[in-house]
């Protein structure tokens, strides 16, 4: 049974026993009042009989009232005229019509029947009003039953009607392989879940188009350490067995296009597959003693001389941090001069002097593959900004860059948790 369906039948139920449940208590709530009204006139009576009042009086109480008496254990209907027994007394009630006289002294109904006894005396009228009203009511709470079920149903398949559409566009993206979106002009809970669902078709649509220039850049980037891997092939099919010299060359430059694909590329790209799959821990960082060990490092491996400004402490995984801040120096060294490390516990900070950015340019800075036109010396791939911000997002930190005055960059690392 489809969604829209279980929720019309649902909807419809649950209004069709609320309807029900309602029209019982109205119809019972009715009858009593009405039935107590009329017992309330019989109590009057009860208390003229108590007065030995006349059957006259007795009879001006309704217009439809009779008064009968109990003549030697048989009830015989009373006049207020004397010799007179007939049968017919105010107007048209005969002594067959008449119910039968309990021996309770308690008011009762009968039918359209409301009497009461009193000793040997009893006073009884018709009112048929009671019957004909809680039967109006029925008559009506059955019509209203039957129409709001049907604008119940009708109504709940016409709020379930997104449903339906999310439904259909979900199997129309399953079949054809296109991304589609929903209406939302409905200002309520169905209305958010499908911009919702559209925002979900958003992202699926932007990570597929990242997908696919991710693929495109990978391609790209191979192309070259290929092609002159391929050259230097070649070149050793020719002439690699007759000339040493040439045999050299080639393998060295196949040596080096080989090392610089795997260090430059695969390995930065597998790097990038495993973030987000790794157990991670956090600890107290010393900001001090992380600067002073990251500037260790970076001297013995480049032999440059990093100023370091730090203090405090924060609360982060150490080797994500160590990377991504290892990542911002080797980018430095690679395209501007003069880095610092400015450590604060709100903020981690490689500086450095260089080229100045647009604001075009610095946004992209952590794309994929993204390197600007000056430096396509092929000395990178692209992928280390990109991989501190995985990292980062990874280790719940905020990575960005800024210009820093008169030139050169400022790129920061913010903790999400510091002390």
């Amino acid at each position: 049974m489809k969604l829209r369906t279980k929720l019309a039948l649902s909807v419809t139920a649950f209004t069709t026993l609320l309807l029900f449940l309602s029209f019982i208590v109205v119809t019972l709530v009715v009858q009593n009042h009405l039935i107590e009204s009329r017992y309330t006139q019989l109590e009057q009576a009860e208390e003229l009989m108590e007065d030995d009042s006349s059957v006259r009086t007795l009879l001006t109480l309704h217009e439809d009232a009779v008064v009968l008496s109990n003549e030697n254990g048989r009830w015989v209907i009373s006049n207020d005229e004397d010799g007179d027994d007939s049968s017919t007394i105010n107007g048209d009630v005969q002594a067959n019509d008449l119910p039968g006289i309990p021996r309770s002294n308690e008011p009762f109904k009968s039918g359209d029947w409301f009497g009461i006894v009193y000793q040997d005396q009893a006073y009884l009228f018709e009112d048929e009003s009671v019957d004909d009203t809680v039967s109006t009511l029925v008559l009506t709470f059955t019509i209203v039953l039957v129409v709001g079920i049907v604008i119940a149903f009708i109504s709940s398949f016409w709020i379930a009607y997104p449903l339906r559409q999310l439904n259909d566009t979900r199997q129309g993206i399953s079949s054809s392989g296109t991304l589609e979106t929903v209406q939302t002009e409905r200002d309520d809970e169905i209305g958010r879940l499908g911009r919702v669902f559209n925002q979900m078709i958003g992202r699926v649509d932007q990570t597929m188009e990242q997908q696919r220039q991710f693929v495109a850049d990978v391609s790209h980037e191979m192309k070259t350490p290929l092609t002159v891997i391929e050259g230097y092939a070649q070149l050793l099919k020719r002439w690699g067995k007759t000339k040493p010299d040439v045999l050299d060359e080639s393998i060295e430059h196949i040596l080096q296009e080989t090392h610089a694909m795997r260090t430059t590329l695969i390995e930065p790209m597998l790097e990038l597959s495993r973030l987000g799959y790794e157990e991670t821990s956090v600890e107290v960082i010393d900001l001090a003693e992380l600067g002073s060990e990251l500037a260790d490092r970076m001297y013995h491996a480049t032999g440059t001389i990093i100023p370091v400004d730090a203090s405090g402490t924060i609360r982060a995984n150490r080797e994500a941090v160590l990377r991504i801040l290892t990542i911002y120096i080797d980018n430095v060294l690679k395209y501007a001069t003069s880095p610092e490390l400015h450590l604060r516990k709100e903020r981690l900070a490689v500086l450095d002097r260089g080229t100045s950015l647009t604001d075009e340019e610095r946004a992209r800075l952590f794309d994929r593959f993204y390197r600007l036109d000056a430096a396509r010396d092929r000395s990178g791939s692209g992928l280390g900004l990109s991989i501190a911000a995985a990292l980062a997002t990874t280790h719940h930190f905020k990575v960005g860059s800024e210009a820093r005055q008169p030139d050169g960059s400022c790129f920061y690392l913010i903790p999400e948790q510091s002390e």
